[in-house]
């Protein structure tokens, strides 16, 4: 049996929720750690054992990890662990609750649709403008991100990279780094007991991570060329 979108509004706990609506939730402003944190693990509980209603559901999830950005950083490996999600669409439900505030989602369209292009964009009137061209043009979420990533590939062909876009493909980077961290020091006891031939396997699987730690320590022995790289601010 599916859960409505109703019902799941009336399960939420009343404490620290302005709004809540198919497509997310706005919290109230200065909640107190203890609250919020009920709150998430409430959310996380509809998400283990409802049958429906997942893209709300993950939207309301993405509001939630948003407000609690400055919180522990193993938070989204939480959530995953707890609710079955992959951290990757995790993280994306975060960042899409960053880049467009439910105050500016449009009830006409999926949060799917909202998603391509959070994730495509990060200008507020570009993000507005193309949620504007999904509603108006009746996009499903496969045809806008067909012509989004056309309108990309053109940008990139009528200019190069430019820094912003450099910043965030590093921020990207950095992010998932951060995340294999985590996960490596956790299994740190297991991957230090690796046969040789596992050992071996492996920086064979993983060359292009090798590649990178080798490469930013050679970098690292440089003489810094400017105060501040603009690549990871």
């Amino acid at each position: 049996m599916r859960t409505d979108v109703d019902q799941l509004v009336r399960e939420l706990p009343e404490a620290g929720i302005a709004r809540a609506t198919r497509l997310g939730l706005v919290l109230n402003p200065g909640l107190e750690t203890e609250t919020w944190r009920g709150l998430f693990a409430h959310i996380v509980r509809l998400v283990r054992t409802s049958a429906g209603a997942r893209q709300t559901l993950t939207a309301r999830l993405g509001d939630a990890l948003a407000y609690g950005e400055t919180g522990d950083r193993g938070l989204i490996a939480e959530c995953a662990a707890a609710t079955g999600i992959n951290p990757g669409p995790l993280r994306n439900a975060k960042m899409v609750c960053l880049r467009i505030p439910v105050s500016c989602r449009h009830d006409g369209l999926s949060w799917t649709q909202h998603c391509e292009v959070g994730i495509a964009f990060v200008d507020p009137q570009e993000i507005e403008r193309w949620l504007a061209v999904a509603e108006s043009d009746g996009l499903s979420a496969m045809a806008l991100r067909r012509r989004i990533r056309s309108h990309v590939a053109s940008q990139h062909e009528q200019r190069g990279a430019s820094p912003d876009e450099a910043a965030i493909t590093a921020f990207h980077l950095m992010r998932e780094l951060r995340a294999g961290d985590r996960i490596l020091d956790r299994h740190r006891a297991a991957w230090r007991q690796w046969s040789p031939s596992a050992a071996q396997f492996a920086l064979q699987e993983l060359r292009a991570v090798t590649d990178f730690v080798d490469t930013l320590r050679a970098r690292a022995l440089e003489p810094p060329v400017c105060p501040r790289d603009p690549g990871l601010n």
